[in-house]
Formats: structure tokens, sequence, C-alpha cells
């Protein structure tokens, strides 16, 4: 799986699934902030834009924003998923 089609599977997919839910839920300022979060990935190819969006969607812990169990579960799982990931692309391959 090359790394756009991950993207678009483990982060553009469950942020749309979690911007249908909001939608569902009335949640529109969580609805806008995500929206906002997604807009960051315009090239699912570019590390540096994948990791901006995991830096943005890292803050909506501390936004004051409440979520049902559904969604506050698959917020943690993407957190989880990217930040993992992104340990990997910030890696330096340069020994220091």
């Amino acid at each position: 799986m090359t790394f756009e089609e991950t993207v678009e599977m483990q982060f553009v997919q469950p942020v749309q699934a979690l911007l249908e839910a909001f939608a569902k839920e009335g949640a529109e300022a969580e609805h806008k902030y995500f929206s906002g979060v997604l807009s960051i990935v315009e090239d699912k190819a570019s590390e540096a834009q994948m990791l901006a969006a995991v830096i943005e969607l890292s803050r909506c812990a501390f936004l004051g924003f409440y979520y049902s169990e559904a969604t506050q579960s698959q917020i943690n799982a993407l957190l989880d998923y990217w930040i993992d990931v992104a340990h990997t692309m910030s890696a330096d391959a340069e020994p220091h």
C-alpha cells in the first residue's frame, strides 16, 4: 500500500465518517474544526501536510468539544494510528 492509499484509507475516510457523525449529531463546531483538519491534506503524498494535520488533529482534545462515545472512540483510534505513523515520517534517516 502506498502512502497516498494509506492517507486515503486511514485518514481521509475516517475523518469524513466523523464529519458525517458530527452532522447527524448537530455538532457544528466539531464539524467545522474537523473539516479544517481535513482541508490541510491537499496532497495525499505530502508527509509534511500529514504531519501538520496530525498536529492539528491532536489539538481537538484541548478545545472543549464534547464527543459522543462513538465519535470519541473513532478520534482516539485515528490519533493513535497517526501518532505512530508520524514518528516514522519525522524520523531523520541521517545519523547525528
